[in-house]
């Protein structure tokens, strides 16, 4: 007497996510829903956006500063007034100063914090805008798009076709690769414009530099001081002794503070300790799986009376 058993099909492991998973999603979706939104009904309205591309505004607009603007009638503009305008004669060209005065013909003049006046007059038609809100480095993300776009392509068509086991490794050495060449290309982070190098009486020269990077950068003189500048900042360094080659020099060289170094090593740690996480949430639902579910012969196999 023999007896079969049939074969049972193992029971699928259910995993429960917690709800903070799901709210964490609809915050997302609810997040880009909103911009979306504002983005549409800003430019339904007239509105435009224009990316800082000059340090002419200071730490009123660092470069780098994504301005949102909206028209704005001529005859309501002040001294002080933070405008977009196109000087007249130019070719699409716009810029983005303070208005300086009104002149006895109706007429605008502009200024901007770190620049002289402005040598133009501006009429109704050579107005832009006002400027409504100020996005502190927001305009390096959309200088950076295309290639950050292009890039998010390619990472996705690697991790697509790589295998299973190594899609983690390339989905996070893809992004490094991308953000490093955006990072290169565009320099948002520690960079710095050159204002002035003057000679001064008595010897030597003042340098005056001003930030134009997200993160502080550090001016100093060839054995001598030095200072530090943040986005917008304006530092001057006097540079009195001359170097091997007999000339006056400085260097720039990020500033970042202790801390800062800090977050950095620790968001490199950030993908290990993810993947470790995930790696044993897997183990773990796959050793609860097998505890649970039914113990199945091999196919075939009898089981006779002693």
């Amino acid at each position: 007497m023999s007896l079969d058993l049939p074969l049972r099909p193992p029971e699928a492991a259910h995993v429960h996510r917690p709800w903070w998973h799901r709210l964490r999603r609809w915050a997302v979706l609810a997040v880009v829903a909103g911009f979306a939104v504002l983005c549409v009904a800003w430019r339904v309205e007239g509105g435009r956006w224009e990316r800082v591309e000059t340090p002419s505004m200071g730490t009123v607009a660092p470069v780098g500063t994504l301005l949102w603007i909206k028209p704005v009638a001529f005859d309501t503009l002040e001294p002080g007034d933070f405008i977009t305008f196109r000087p007249p004669g130019s070719h699409g060209q716009t810029y983005s100063h303070r208005v300086l005065a009104r002149e006895p013909d109706g007429r605008i003049t502009t200024k901007g914090v770190l620049s002289a006046p402005d040598p133009w007059r501006l009429g109704s038609d050579d107005v832009v805008g006002s400027v409504r809100m100020r996005w502190w480095g927001a305009g390096w993300l959309v200088a950076a798009a295309p290639m950050l776009l292009g890039g998010a392509v390619l990472v996705a068509l690697a991790v697509r076709l790589a295998r299973p086991h190594w899609k983690a490794p390339v989905l996070l050495v893809a992004v490094a690769v991308v953000l490093s060449a955006a990072i290169s290309w565009y320099r948002p982070l520690v960079n710095a414009e050159q204002l002035a190098f003057a000679p001064v009486p008595g010897g030597g020269a003042d340098a005056t530099y001003v930030g134009t990077g997200l993160l502080p950068i550090r001016l100093t003189a060839h054995d001598g001081p030095s200072v530090v500048m943040r986005a917008g900042q304006v530092g001057t360094v006097h540079v009195r002794t001359a170097d091997a080659g007999g000339k006056l020099r400085v260097t720039l060289a990020p500033a970042i503070p202790w801390w800062w170094w800090a977050v950095l090593v620790g968001a490199c740690f950030v993908p290990a300790g993810a993947s470790s996480l995930s790696g044993s949430r897997r183990r773990v639902v796959r050793v609860s799986g097998a505890v649970r579910g039914p113990v199945d012969r091999p196919a075939g196999r009898q089981i006779r009376p002693a």
